[in-house]
């Protein structure tokens, strides 16, 4: 009897989207059920055949075992079934009728088969990487993580089950876990770019950033034009305090593809922490004729134009921020104050509010409001938010990672 079981052959390429700025969408592509697994990597799979003996005399499932050999797999699922009503205690055919089923796409019903394969016999690592394989596929990192892990215990030498542990962390955004496995991967597999990618993406957004600078730069002598890759070199250097040397990874950037996405937010978001405004304005410009739908250039062009006493640019700026991400404190903070400027108090009260909700730890919003309120008599109020702004503490400005993410699904 032949017993089938799938087999990765590594991590071979990228689908468009993968070196996207952060991976703000690569993570949920690495599953093909989540808009988001943006797969972060294709896990190709073949199929490869071990011998196992179920019972060679039983014809059935010699016919079975040829049309799994020929590819009709639904014909095979069928006679796989008649052999699971007579043999229902046998691991092997469930184990084959999960393989049958899943080369047809029905991934949910093999994982029942492949978990009543080890249920009878645990001890298969080919069944549990298969069944490992078809949670991944489905998004269920949580699930495969479990069966990989008795792969990696039974077959330690099987270093696709270390990929795959890395690859499931990471599509769970434990990036400390992910970091972990994916440099035990690198070391197996140096020449693998895809892997250093994943790897220094994985130390970035765990905040490892000299593990971040060592894969980039590895990326880089590979693929100097490699412009996501400088992109995310930047985060990694802003992250350190090194936001000069950011800057230049950027400028270095915009000279290999001006029109990249993002881009020329990242490097005006940096001349505003650095509240270089002239170079900023600029630079968010470009951002807003190449990718008029990205919400932050927006937000710090109309809080540039609010620093600069123009309430009439920067107003309807701020509220097309808000109409392209609605959950946005600085635009209904500097709206707050328009309004307040403009005696429209109530409209006031009610930007100022949305701003402490979505993050009650910042002090300006609520002295804002204090001294509102002080104006509309409300005294009582106003000495309440007095109180919380001497309770609390400006905060530095956001790195480059944490405002790039802020407008998307973030990788926390």
């Amino acid at each position: 009897m032949i017993f089938l079981f799938e087999m990765p052959v590594g991590l071979l390429g990228r689908r468009p989207g993968f070196w996207k700025l952060g991976m703000r969408h690569a993570w949920s592509q690495v599953s093909s059920s989540k808009s988001r697994l943006h797969p972060l990597m294709l896990v190709l799979l073949i199929m490869a055949w071990a011998v196992a003996p179920l019972r060679a005399q039983n014809d059935l499932a010699l016919q079975a075992s040829e049309l799994m050999r020929t590819g009709r797999f639904h014909d095979a699922e069928l006679l796989w079934r008649q052999l699971e009503q007579q043999h229902p205690k046998d691991a092997l055919v469930h184990g084959n009728l999960g393989v049958a089923l899943a080369q047809q796409g029905k991934l949910q019903p093999a994982t029942t088969e492949y978990r009543k394969a080890l249920a009878l016999k645990p001890d298969q690592p080919e069944v549990a990487f298969n069944l490992g394989i078809a949670e991944f596929k489905q998004g269920h990192f949580s699930a495969a993580i479990p069966a990989f892990e008795l792969v990696a215990k039974e077959k330690p030498e099987d270093h696709r089950s270390t990929v795959l542990l890395g690859m499931s962390y990471f599509g769970l955004r434990q990036y400390d876990k992910a970091s972990q496995y994916l440099q035990t991967s690198v070391q197996d597999d140096p020449s693998n770019l895809e892997l250093h990618n994943v790897l220094a993406q994985s130390c970035l957004w765990s905040h490892q950033y000299d593990c971040a600078l060592t894969e980039y730069k590895s990326i880089l002598a590979v693929n100097p034009d490699a412009v996501q890759a400088h992109m995310l070199l930047a985060q990694a250097l802003d992250g350190m305090g090194r936001t000069e040397n950011a800057i230049k990874e950027l400028e270095t950037a915009a000279r290999i593809s001006p029109n990249e996405p993002v881009l020329h937010f990242e490097l005006g978001y940096l001349y505003y922490k650095q509240h270089d405004y002239q170079k900023a304005t600029p630079e968010l410009q470009l951002e807003v004729k190449n990718n008029p739908g990205y919400a932050q250039a927006y937000l710090y062009l109309g809080d540039i134009a609010l620093h600069s006493n123009d309430s009439k640019t920067a107003e309807p700026l701020l509220q097309k921020a808000l109409q392209l991400q609605s959950e946005n404190r600085l635009a209904y903070f500097d709206l707050g104050c328009i309004y307040a400027d403009e005696n429209k108090n109530q409209e006031a009260v009610a930007a100022l509010l949305h701003a402490v909700q979505l993050d009650s730890t910042q002090p300006d919003a609520h002295y804002r409001l204090a001294r509102l309120y002080t104006t509309l008599g409300q005294k009582e109020k106003a000495a309440q938010e007095f109180a919380k702004t001497k309770e609390l503490h400006s905060k530095t400005e956001d790195s480059l990672i944490e405002k790039v993410s802020g407008d998307s699904t973030v990788p926390k």
